[in-house]
């Protein structure tokens, strides 16, 4: 079970992507998101159920969709939702409040698969994504080259000078944005996914490489 390779990994948190099950249901999430807390004692649980079009497995109706994430919020047994921004505020105003009168936390996030946008785009959306009550803002965006890296670092840490009480979590993704999800902390990020059983995103690096990476930059930092 990948529950049991996360916690043998030692996790800081495991994500949990729910857009591809079969016959999906809110009673069926539920019972998956208790089955999870079981398994998992200690680990916090961060419940996303990716929209298609920013990376979702398929197309789930958004009625659907509204009804998983309320019905996981309430059944006590996951820690975060990751939601994207792109839903606009009818879909996620209800879903924010649920959460947060649950003492659950929101991470908002933007995905762009096959770009990088400009610096103000990118400052945009998280600036948007606070603006709605986000716990943490999240950025993933696709390089085409070096420079994209560096632009998307660039406005990490310029947000992180805008919005100091927001974590973030910003990401080039691909080979070439390796660095920003192991060294993206020195520039503001506070948060970065890797790899457990399978990737879930394109350059995603096993766990336990990104912890010794990461840890060698912070001794030396």
């Amino acid at each position: 079970m990948q529950a049991d390779v996360a916690h043998h990994l030692r996790a800081d948190l495991v994500e949990w992507r729910v857009d591809s099950y079969n016959e999906l249901t809110a009673e069926r999430v539920v019972e998956g998101a208790k089955a999870l807390r079981s398994a998992l004692h200690t680990e916090p649980i961060l419940f996303t159920l990716r929209i298609r079009a920013e990376g979702g497995a398929k197309e789930i109706g958004q009625d659907l969709r509204a009804q998983c994430i309320e019905a996981v919020l309430r059944s006590g047994a996951i820690d975060l939702i990751d939601v994207e921004l792109c839903n606009g505020p009818k879909f996620l105003k209800p879903i924010i409040k649920t959460a947060h009168d649950s003492g659950k936390r929101v991470i908002l996030s933007f995905h762009d698969f096959q770009a990088t946008p400009s610096n103000e785009a990118m400052f945009a959306n998280i600036s948007a994504m606070v603006d709605q009550g986000a716990d943490i803002a999240k950025v993933a965006c696709m390089p085409n080259g070096p420079a994209d890296v560096l632009r998307l670092l660039q406005v990490t840490f310029s947000c992180r000078q805008a919005f100091p009480s927001v974590p973030l979590c910003t990401t080039s993704m691909g080979s070439l944005g390796v660095l920003s999800r192991v060294a993206g902390f020195l520039y503001g990020s506070d948060m970065a996914f890797a790899a457990g059983a399978a990737v879930s995103a394109p350059g995603q690096i096993p766990i336990a490489e990104a912890r010794a990476v990461t840890e060698a930059l912070l001794r030396n930092a």
